[in-house]
């Protein structure tokens, strides 16, 4: 088999294992997420593995697989490299490019350190910044919360505290690229939620920001970035009254979940 038609039968294994999976919210996760994020991760992962030169096959492989053991919590990174050393021989791969992609896994839970091959670093950089960083990340902690049952305007105070913590993980980055792309992702973030406090006191149809952090509370019952980027792109095609700013911030949201920024 080529890679291609390997890494085809793989993401329909991930898409059961994660699509479902947790049946119901726990905590931080809930059905959809981590396959969601999983895809996230590998558009970002191989935009970043490209431009610094580094084996995408291995970077692609590793990101699409590693939260394949999401559901063992703490330890998915070390059980799910193990899965995936057991998983990967039977499709005839060599032992070499075997071992990257579990390795990549293995330690992509902040087990790296900067003697790690750089495939490991881009996976693991990858993966904080999904979760941490930018307009997905806001999506994320505003969808937490109003999957909680938070109102929306406790989630918007509730940012001064959250944002000064998601940048200190900064520290944990381990390549260039990464601390780049995060700080863009921060700008971004920072600006956009710290635009929603004043807009509390505005009518919500003249802030673009305010308008789409009321989208993602609304809609946070499905929880899946992709049916509600898909949802907004058609209300921005169909030319709705909406506030000036929001295809902007659309535009900027898909990008970020396909790798692009």
């Amino acid at each position: 088999m080529i890679l291609d038609e390997i890494y085809a039968e793989l993401h329909q294994l991930v898409r059961e294992r994660l699509e479902n999976w947790p049946a119901q919210r726990e905590g931080y996760h809930w059905p959809g997420y981590t396959y969601d994020h999983t895809l996230r991760v590998v558009n970002l992962a191989t935009r970043m593995a490209g431009q610094l030169g580094v084996d995408v096959e291995v970077v692609r492989f590793a990101a699409l697989l590693h939260d394949i053991r999401k559901d063992a919590g703490r330890e998915h990174a070390e059980v799910g490299a193990a899965e995936v050393r057991r998983l990967l021989p039977r499709y005839g791969l060599q032992t070499p490019f075997i071992e990257a992609v579990a390795s990549a896994i293995e330690c992509h839970s902040g087990g790296n350190t900067p003697q790690h091959a750089l495939e490991n670093l881009v996976l693991g950089d990858a993966d904080l910044i999904d979760a941490n960083f930018g307009l997905v990340a806001t999506w994320r902690f505003i969808t937490i919360r109003s999957g909680r049952g938070e109102e929306l305007a406790g989630t918007i105070l509730a940012m001064e505290e959250w944002l000064p913590k998601k940048e200190a993980l900064t520290r944990l980055l381990n390549t260039d690229l990464g601390r780049e792309t995060a700080a863009a992702r921060s700008r971004r973030m920072r600006d956009f939620c710290g635009r929603l406090r004043p807009a509390l006191a505005e009518d919500p149809a003249t802030s673009a920001p305010l308008w789409l952090a009321g989208y993602i509370h609304h809609n946070a019952g499905t929880g899946r970035l992709p049916q509600q980027l898909h949802e907004l792109s058609r209300l921005v095609q169909r030319g709705n009254q909406l506030p000036e700013g929001v295809a902007t911030l659309v535009e900027t949201l898909a990008a970020e979940a396909a790798g692009e920024e």
